[in-house]
Protein backbone atom coordinates (compact mmCIF):
# COMPACT_ATOMS: atom_id res chain seq x y z
CA UNK A 1 0.00 0.00 0.00
CA UNK A 2 1.45 3.35 -1.07
CA UNK A 3 2.06 6.19 1.38
CA UNK A 4 1.07 9.55 -0.10
CA UNK A 5 1.65 13.11 1.09
CA UNK A 6 -0.69 15.90 -0.08
CA UNK A 7 0.12 19.54 0.71
CA UNK A 8 -2.93 21.77 0.65
CA UNK A 9 -4.85 18.57 1.26
CA UNK A 10 -7.89 20.26 2.81
CA UNK A 11 -8.38 22.54 -0.19
CA UNK A 12 -10.49 22.06 -3.29
CA UNK A 13 -8.28 19.81 -5.40
CA UNK A 14 -6.50 18.38 -2.36
CA UNK A 15 -9.60 16.98 -0.67
CA UNK A 16 -11.04 15.52 -3.89
CA UNK A 17 -7.65 13.90 -4.50
CA UNK A 18 -7.47 12.59 -0.94
CA UNK A 19 -10.91 11.00 -1.29
CA UNK A 20 -9.89 9.32 -4.54
CA UNK A 21 -6.67 7.97 -3.03
CA UNK A 22 -8.40 6.65 0.08
CA UNK A 23 -11.08 4.98 -2.05
CA UNK A 24 -8.26 3.24 -3.92
CA UNK A 25 -6.51 1.90 -0.79
CA UNK A 26 -3.70 4.43 -0.36
CA UNK A 27 -2.46 5.74 2.99
CA UNK A 28 -2.75 9.54 2.86
CA UNK A 29 -1.16 12.25 4.99
CA UNK A 30 -2.54 15.68 4.23
CA UNK A 31 -0.90 18.93 5.28
CA UNK A 32 -2.80 22.19 5.49
CA UNK A 33 -2.58 25.37 7.55
CA UNK A 34 -6.39 25.53 7.72
CA UNK A 35 -6.40 29.25 7.02
CA UNK A 36 -10.00 28.81 5.94
CA UNK A 37 -12.60 26.85 7.88
CA UNK A 38 -12.67 23.19 6.89
CA UNK A 39 -15.17 21.69 9.29
CA UNK A 40 -17.73 20.93 6.58
CA UNK A 41 -19.25 17.48 6.20
CA UNK A 42 -17.09 16.54 3.19
CA UNK A 43 -13.88 17.31 5.06
CA UNK A 44 -14.96 15.54 8.26
CA UNK A 45 -16.11 12.43 6.41
CA UNK A 46 -12.92 12.08 4.39
CA UNK A 47 -10.43 12.85 7.15
CA UNK A 48 -12.11 10.44 9.56
CA UNK A 49 -11.00 7.56 7.32
CA UNK A 50 -8.67 5.12 9.10
CA UNK A 51 -5.99 5.56 6.43
CA UNK A 52 -5.97 9.36 6.57
CA UNK A 53 -3.72 11.46 8.78
CA UNK A 54 -3.89 15.25 8.99
CA UNK A 55 -1.10 17.67 9.88
CA UNK A 56 -1.83 21.29 10.73
CA UNK A 57 1.29 22.95 9.37
CA UNK A 58 2.78 25.80 7.36
CA UNK A 59 4.90 24.79 4.36
CA UNK A 60 6.95 27.98 4.69
CA UNK A 61 8.41 26.47 7.90
CA UNK A 62 11.38 24.14 7.42
CA UNK A 63 10.56 22.49 10.75
CA UNK A 64 7.37 21.09 9.26
CA UNK A 65 9.42 19.05 6.80
CA UNK A 66 12.08 18.15 9.38
CA UNK A 67 9.33 16.53 11.46
CA UNK A 68 8.03 14.33 8.63
CA UNK A 69 8.97 10.63 8.69
CA UNK A 70 12.14 9.79 6.77
CA UNK A 71 12.00 7.79 3.52
CA UNK A 72 8.30 7.16 4.04
CA UNK A 73 6.34 8.72 1.19
CA UNK A 74 6.08 7.13 -2.25
CA UNK A 75 4.14 10.00 -3.85
CA UNK A 76 3.93 13.68 -2.97
CA UNK A 77 1.30 15.98 -4.41
CA UNK A 78 2.39 19.57 -3.81
CA UNK A 79 -0.85 21.53 -4.19
CA UNK A 80 -0.62 24.11 -1.38
CA UNK A 81 -1.11 27.74 -2.47
CA UNK A 82 -3.04 30.88 -1.58
CA UNK A 83 -5.41 31.38 -4.49
CA UNK A 84 -8.14 33.92 -5.23
CA UNK A 85 -7.72 37.24 -7.03
CA UNK A 86 -8.58 39.29 -3.93
CA UNK A 87 -5.69 37.63 -2.09
CA UNK A 88 -3.25 38.54 -4.88
CA UNK A 89 -3.96 42.22 -4.21
CA UNK A 90 -4.68 42.23 -0.46
CA UNK A 91 -1.89 39.98 0.82
CA UNK A 92 0.61 39.50 -2.01
CA UNK A 93 3.54 38.82 0.34
CA UNK A 94 1.72 35.84 1.86
CA UNK A 95 0.74 34.58 -1.59
CA UNK A 96 4.30 34.84 -2.91
CA UNK A 97 5.91 33.39 0.23
CA UNK A 98 3.73 30.29 0.24
CA UNK A 99 4.21 29.89 -3.50
CA UNK A 100 8.00 30.15 -3.54
CA UNK A 101 9.37 29.50 -0.04
CA UNK A 102 7.03 26.55 0.42
CA UNK A 103 8.30 24.99 -2.80
CA UNK A 104 11.96 25.55 -1.89
CA UNK A 105 11.38 23.92 1.50
CA UNK A 106 9.72 20.97 -0.21
CA UNK A 107 12.62 20.55 -2.63
CA UNK A 108 15.27 20.88 0.10
CA UNK A 109 13.47 18.11 1.98
CA UNK A 110 12.84 15.72 -0.90
CA UNK A 111 16.45 15.62 -2.08
CA UNK A 112 17.38 14.17 1.33
CA UNK A 113 14.90 11.31 0.91
CA UNK A 114 15.67 7.98 -0.70
CA UNK A 115 12.28 7.81 -2.41
CA UNK A 116 9.33 9.94 -3.38
CA UNK A 117 8.11 11.59 -6.58
CA UNK A 118 6.51 15.06 -6.53
CA UNK A 119 3.64 16.30 -8.64
CA UNK A 120 3.56 20.10 -8.52
CA UNK A 121 0.55 22.18 -9.58
CA UNK A 122 1.64 25.36 -11.30
CA UNK A 123 -0.98 27.53 -13.06
CA UNK A 124 -2.09 28.70 -16.49
CA UNK A 125 -1.95 32.17 -14.90
CA UNK A 126 1.80 32.03 -15.58
CA UNK A 127 0.96 32.48 -19.30
CA UNK A 128 -0.90 35.76 -18.79
CA UNK A 129 2.11 38.01 -19.42
CA UNK A 130 3.06 36.21 -22.60
CA UNK A 131 -0.53 36.27 -23.77
CA UNK A 132 -0.76 40.04 -23.41
CA UNK A 133 2.58 40.62 -25.13
CA UNK A 134 1.91 38.26 -28.05
CA UNK A 135 -1.73 39.41 -28.38
CA UNK A 136 -3.27 37.95 -31.54
CA UNK A 137 -0.21 35.74 -32.12
CA UNK A 138 -0.73 33.81 -28.88
CA UNK A 139 -1.76 30.26 -29.84
CA UNK A 140 -5.06 28.89 -28.53
CA UNK A 141 -5.37 26.00 -27.73
CA UNK A 142 -2.09 26.69 -25.92
CA UNK A 143 0.73 24.09 -25.85
CA UNK A 144 3.18 23.61 -22.96
CA UNK A 145 6.03 24.95 -25.11
CA UNK A 146 4.83 28.58 -24.97
CA UNK A 147 7.23 30.68 -22.83
CA UNK A 148 6.11 31.94 -19.43
CA UNK A 149 6.70 35.62 -18.63
CA UNK A 150 5.89 38.47 -16.27
CA UNK A 151 4.84 41.60 -18.12
CA UNK A 152 4.63 44.05 -15.19
CA UNK A 153 6.54 43.38 -11.97
CA UNK A 154 4.83 46.34 -10.26
CA UNK A 155 1.43 44.65 -10.54
CA UNK A 156 0.98 42.58 -7.36
CA UNK A 157 -1.50 40.35 -9.16
CA UNK A 158 1.72 38.61 -10.22
CA UNK A 159 2.33 37.53 -6.61
CA UNK A 160 0.53 34.32 -7.60
CA UNK A 161 1.48 33.77 -11.23
CA UNK A 162 5.12 34.81 -10.76
CA UNK A 163 5.31 32.55 -7.71
CA UNK A 164 4.21 29.63 -9.86
CA UNK A 165 6.69 30.61 -12.56
CA UNK A 166 9.52 30.87 -10.00
CA UNK A 167 8.61 27.47 -8.57
CA UNK A 168 8.85 25.90 -12.01
CA UNK A 169 12.33 27.44 -12.30
CA UNK A 170 13.14 25.98 -8.88
CA UNK A 171 12.16 22.45 -9.89
CA UNK A 172 14.27 22.61 -13.02
CA UNK A 173 17.17 24.18 -11.10
CA UNK A 174 17.16 21.29 -8.63
CA UNK A 175 16.97 18.93 -11.59
CA UNK A 176 20.17 20.44 -12.99
CA UNK A 177 22.18 20.95 -9.78
CA UNK A 178 21.13 17.86 -7.83
CA UNK A 179 20.25 15.49 -10.69
CA UNK A 180 16.73 15.30 -9.26
CA UNK A 181 14.05 14.54 -11.82
CA UNK A 182 11.46 12.63 -9.79
CA UNK A 183 8.84 15.27 -10.36
CA UNK A 184 6.16 16.35 -12.80
CA UNK A 185 4.72 19.83 -13.26
CA UNK A 186 1.04 20.35 -14.04
CA UNK A 187 -0.42 23.59 -15.35
CA UNK A 188 -4.14 23.58 -14.44
CA UNK A 189 -6.72 25.20 -16.70
CA UNK A 190 -9.94 26.33 -15.03
CA UNK A 191 -10.67 23.42 -12.72
CA UNK A 192 -14.14 23.51 -11.14
CA UNK A 193 -16.50 21.44 -9.05
CA UNK A 194 -18.14 21.13 -5.63
CA UNK A 195 -16.26 22.74 -2.75
CA UNK A 196 -14.10 24.97 -4.95
CA UNK A 197 -14.56 27.96 -2.65
CA UNK A 198 -16.81 30.95 -3.05
CA UNK A 199 -14.66 33.41 -5.03
CA UNK A 200 -14.73 31.75 -8.45
CA UNK A 201 -17.08 32.53 -11.29
CA UNK A 202 -19.44 29.54 -11.01
CA UNK A 203 -20.18 29.77 -7.26
CA UNK A 204 -20.40 33.57 -7.56
CA UNK A 205 -22.99 33.21 -10.32
CA UNK A 206 -24.99 30.71 -8.23
CA UNK A 207 -24.95 33.09 -5.27
CA UNK A 208 -26.17 36.01 -7.36
CA UNK A 209 -28.87 33.87 -8.98
CA UNK A 210 -30.07 32.84 -5.52
CA UNK A 211 -30.26 36.52 -4.54
CA UNK A 212 -32.43 37.26 -7.57
CA UNK A 213 -30.05 39.74 -9.22
CA UNK A 214 -31.95 41.06 -12.22
CA UNK A 215 -30.59 42.43 -14.49
CA UNK A 216 -27.74 39.96 -14.08
CA UNK A 217 -24.33 41.59 -14.45
CA UNK A 218 -21.69 39.77 -16.46
CA UNK A 219 -18.17 41.12 -16.66
CA UNK A 220 -16.68 40.17 -20.00
CA UNK A 221 -19.57 38.21 -21.48
CA UNK A 222 -17.73 37.31 -24.68
CA UNK A 223 -14.61 36.09 -22.87
CA UNK A 224 -14.19 32.34 -23.11
CA UNK A 225 -12.87 29.70 -20.79
CA UNK A 226 -12.48 25.94 -21.13
CA UNK A 227 -13.62 24.52 -17.81
CA UNK A 228 -12.45 21.13 -16.56
CA UNK A 229 -14.56 19.24 -14.02
CA UNK A 230 -12.75 18.02 -10.93
CA UNK A 231 -13.31 14.30 -11.57
CA UNK A 232 -11.37 14.66 -14.84
CA UNK A 233 -8.65 16.51 -12.95
CA UNK A 234 -8.08 13.87 -10.30
CA UNK A 235 -7.77 11.06 -12.83
CA UNK A 236 -5.26 13.15 -14.77
CA UNK A 237 -3.13 13.98 -11.72
CA UNK A 238 -2.86 10.36 -10.63
CA UNK A 239 -2.13 9.26 -14.19
CA UNK A 240 0.76 11.73 -14.44
CA UNK A 241 2.13 10.94 -11.00
CA UNK A 242 2.19 7.20 -11.49
CA UNK A 243 3.71 7.11 -14.98
CA UNK A 244 7.46 6.65 -15.42
CA UNK A 245 7.24 8.59 -18.68
CA UNK A 246 6.41 11.85 -16.91
CA UNK A 247 9.55 12.35 -14.80
CA UNK A 248 10.87 15.89 -15.24
CA UNK A 249 8.05 16.77 -17.66
CA UNK A 250 5.34 19.47 -17.73
CA UNK A 251 1.71 18.80 -18.63
CA UNK A 252 -1.44 20.79 -19.18
CA UNK A 253 -4.51 19.41 -17.46
CA UNK A 254 -7.78 20.76 -18.75
CA UNK A 255 -10.53 20.44 -21.32
CA UNK A 256 -9.59 21.21 -24.91
CA UNK A 257 -12.96 20.94 -26.67
CA UNK A 258 -15.61 22.71 -24.59
CA UNK A 259 -14.52 26.35 -24.64
CA UNK A 260 -17.54 28.47 -23.71
CA UNK A 261 -18.40 32.14 -23.37
CA UNK A 262 -19.02 33.48 -19.88
CA UNK A 263 -22.50 34.59 -20.94
CA UNK A 264 -23.26 31.02 -22.03
CA UNK A 265 -22.10 29.78 -18.64
CA UNK A 266 -24.55 32.17 -16.99
CA UNK A 267 -27.37 30.98 -19.23
CA UNK A 268 -26.73 27.34 -18.31
CA UNK A 269 -26.83 28.13 -14.59
CA UNK A 270 -29.99 30.21 -14.96
CA UNK A 271 -31.63 27.30 -16.78
CA UNK A 272 -30.70 24.94 -13.94
CA UNK A 273 -32.18 27.41 -11.46
CA UNK A 274 -35.38 27.69 -13.52
CA UNK A 275 -35.22 31.48 -13.82
CA UNK A 276 -34.87 33.93 -16.70
CA UNK A 277 -33.00 37.16 -16.01
CA UNK A 278 -31.97 40.02 -18.27
CA UNK A 279 -28.23 40.52 -18.76
CA UNK A 280 -26.20 43.65 -18.07
CA UNK A 281 -22.88 43.14 -19.88
CA UNK A 282 -19.98 45.03 -18.31
CA UNK A 283 -16.30 45.31 -19.36
CA UNK A 284 -14.03 42.45 -18.29
CA UNK A 285 -11.92 42.99 -15.13
CA UNK A 286 -8.55 44.66 -15.66
CA UNK A 287 -5.89 42.08 -16.43
CA UNK A 288 -8.36 39.38 -17.46
CA UNK A 289 -7.45 37.47 -20.62
CA UNK A 290 -9.86 37.17 -23.55
CA UNK A 291 -9.56 33.40 -24.09
CA UNK A 292 -8.10 30.46 -22.25
CA UNK A 293 -8.01 26.93 -23.61
CA UNK A 294 -5.21 24.35 -23.30
CA UNK A 295 -3.68 22.05 -25.84
CA UNK A 296 -3.68 18.68 -24.04
CA UNK A 297 -2.18 16.49 -26.76
CA UNK A 298 0.76 15.67 -24.51
CA UNK A 299 -1.29 14.16 -21.68
CA UNK A 300 -3.55 12.40 -24.19
CA UNK A 301 -0.51 10.31 -25.12
CA UNK A 302 -0.67 8.88 -21.59
CA UNK A 303 -4.25 7.77 -22.22
CA UNK A 304 -6.07 10.77 -20.73
CA UNK A 305 -9.58 11.55 -21.92
CA UNK A 306 -12.09 14.17 -20.80
CA UNK A 307 -14.75 11.80 -19.44
CA UNK A 308 -16.99 14.26 -17.63
CA UNK A 309 -18.51 17.05 -19.72
CA UNK A 310 -18.76 20.69 -18.73
CA UNK A 311 -22.56 20.44 -18.58
CA UNK A 312 -22.32 17.43 -16.26
CA UNK A 313 -19.91 19.31 -14.02
CA UNK A 314 -21.97 22.50 -14.01
CA UNK A 315 -25.04 20.55 -12.87
CA UNK A 316 -23.12 18.77 -10.09
CA UNK A 317 -21.51 22.02 -8.97
CA UNK A 318 -24.77 23.94 -9.06
CA UNK A 319 -26.49 21.26 -6.96
CA UNK A 320 -23.70 21.50 -4.35
CA UNK A 321 -23.78 25.30 -4.11
CA UNK A 322 -27.45 26.17 -4.53
CA UNK A 323 -28.38 25.64 -0.87
CA UNK A 324 -25.11 26.84 0.70
CA UNK A 325 -25.00 29.71 3.14
CA UNK A 326 -22.79 32.60 2.02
Amino acid sequence: MKNVLVTGGAGFVGLHLTKYLLDNKYNVTLIDNFAREYNDKDYLRITSHQNCQTINGDITSKKLFDDLPTNHFDDIYHLAAINGTANFYNKPVDVFRVGVVGTINMLDWIITQEKGKILYTSSCEAYAGTMRMMKDDFPIPTPESIPLSVDDVSNVRWSYGAGKLASEVAFNSYKTQYDFNKFSIVRPHNFFGPRMGFEHVIPQFVNRINKGENPFKIYGGDETRSFCYIDNVIEALVMIQESNETDGETYHVGNDHEEIKIIDLAERLLKLAGVDFDFDIQPAPNGSVKRRCPNIDKIKKLGYKVKYSTDYGIEKTYDWYKDREW
